[in-house]
Order: structure tokens, then C-alpha cells, then sequence
């Protein structure tokens, strides 16, 4: 019996030994599984907020193109408002009456008088059917515009420019702000 107490005795020792082996691998392997875990979640977390930055940065980006985009809609409108104002002051000045220029032309038949002396006017088809300059001041014919006249010196050196496009033009680049302001401010 000796042999077989030993025996007994070498294979109870195994199997304690067996399980404490088992009981090891279990330890290590539930150390293995929990630091994973911590991994796996350490690392959910910073995808997390990987994608929580890049979708902020993605809305930040579409709200500042969207808006980009709004001011260009309105900046079109507001210019589109703007050339259909000054293409109806144009219409509105081809249209004035025949009275009223006569009283502006003498104006500027004065004015050209007081700059350039003895000179030559310019004006459209259909005023200068009727238009009589005054002694001094000739004229040299047609110019292609809605109204008003150009005036030449008689060395046609200088010339005056007071065709109501001309007049608009420079009324416009003055008060561009005010306009803009009135309409839009």
C-alpha cells in the first residue's frame, strides 16, 4: 500500500497543483479581460470624442457656409435692388419732360459759358430738335444718350460732360453709403 498511498498522494498533489494552475489562468485571465475592458472603454471614449470634435468642427463648418452663402444671396439681392433702382431713375430722367430740361439746359449753358467761353453742345436726337443754344455756343450735333448735353471747347481740349447718365453716375458714386443706408439700414 505504500506504493499506492503515493501514488494517491502524487495525484491529489497534481490535481491541487492542476487547480491552482486553473485558479492562475482564471486570475490572469480575468486581469486580462478587465484591463481590455478599461482598454475598450478608454479607447470608446476617445473615439468618442474624436467624433464629437469632428462633428462640432462639421457644424461650425456648414453654419459658417451656410451663412457665407446667406450674405452672398443678400449682397445679390440687395445689388440687384440697387442697378433696378438706378435703371429706373435712368428710365425716369429719359422721360423728362421737355420743360423741365429746357430750364436745366440753361443751367448748364451757363455754366459752360462761365468755364469754357465760346464752345460747342452735344445732346441726343430728340432734344436737339428743339434745342437753341444761346449766341457764342454751337452746335457739333448728336451724342447717344437718355438727355442732357456735353460741351466741347472750341480747341476741343476740355469737355464738359452733363449727359444725365454721366450726371447719375457721379450722383450715385457720392451717395452710394446714403443710398445703401436708406434702402437697406
Amino acid at each position: 500500500m505504500g506504493l499506492e498511498k503515493l501514488i494517491e498522494d502524487i495525484l491529489q498533489k497534481g490535481a491541487e497543483r492542476a487547480q491552482e494552475i486553473v485558479r492562475q489562468g482564471e486570475r490572469e485571465r480575468d486581469e486580462l479581460v478587465q484591463s481590455a475592458d478599461a482598454d475598450m472603454k478608454a479607447n470608446h471614449e476617445k473615439s468618442l470624442e474624436k467624433v464629437e470634435a469632428q462633428i462640432a468642427q462639421l457644424e461650425r463648418h456648414e453654419l459658417s457656409s451656410a451663412e457665407l452663402e446667406s450674405r452672398k444671396i443678400l449682397l445679390s439681392a440687395q445689388r440687384e435692388v440697387l442697378e433696378d433702382l438706378r435703371e429706373r431713375a435712368l428710365s425716369e430722367l429719359a422721360l423728362y419732360p421737355q420743360d423741365k430740361k429746357q430750364m436745366l439746359y440753361a443751367r448748364l449753358f451757363s455754366t459752360a459759358e462761365r468755364t469754357l467761353g465760346d464752345c460747342y453742345v452735344y445732346s441726343n436726337k430728340a432734344d436737339n430738335a428743339w434745342l437753341k443754344p444761346p449766341p457764342g455756343i454751337v452746335s457739333g450735333g448728336t451724342v447717344d444718350c437718355l438727355g442732357g448735353l456735353v460741351f466741347e471747347s472750341k480747341d476741343r481740349t476740355v469737355r464738359l460732360d452733363y449727359r444725365f447718365e454721366t450726371m447719375l453716375e457721379e450722383i450715385w458714386g457720392k451717395m452710394m453709403n446714403e443710398i445703401y443706408t436708406q434702402l437697406f439700414g
